[in-house]
């Protein structure tokens, strides 16, 4: 039991983090400002992404580029890593937050 709680934080940290950074790349100079107030008014970091335009699937790629290095370095599996990926590709292009049930639907699938 401990060890398949332990992953799925594990799974929800790596997500979240892949969230934060896409929602932060690439931002352009002209909505540094706004990310800064959103920052301020308390919204989450990682639930950036949710209050800018939606990703375009063409853009999921690099949104996403880099973002499963730490989880495949710690051991995460290819298996694991896709279905992380794909529920982070889901959210980012549809501006849904992330939802801790959701993933764990997504990781008793696989």
């Amino acid at each position: 039991m401990a060890i398949a709680l332990n992953m799925t934080a594990a799974s929800e940290l790596a997500v979240l983090r892949a969230l934060e950074r896409a929602g932060k790349r690439k931002l352009p100079h002209s909505e540094r400002d706004r990310l800064n107030d959103l920052l301020l008014k308390g919204v989450l970091p990682w639930e950036i992404y949710t209050h800018r335009r939606l990703v375009d699937p063409s853009d999921l790629d690099k949104a996403l580029a880099n973002a499963w290095d730490l989880p495949a370095a710690v051991g995460f599996s290819e298996e694991l890593i896709s279905a992380l990926d794909s529920y982070a590709r889901t959210l980012l292009a549809s501006g849904h937050a992330f939802n801790r049930d959701d993933l764990q639907r997504v990781l008793a699938r696989r």
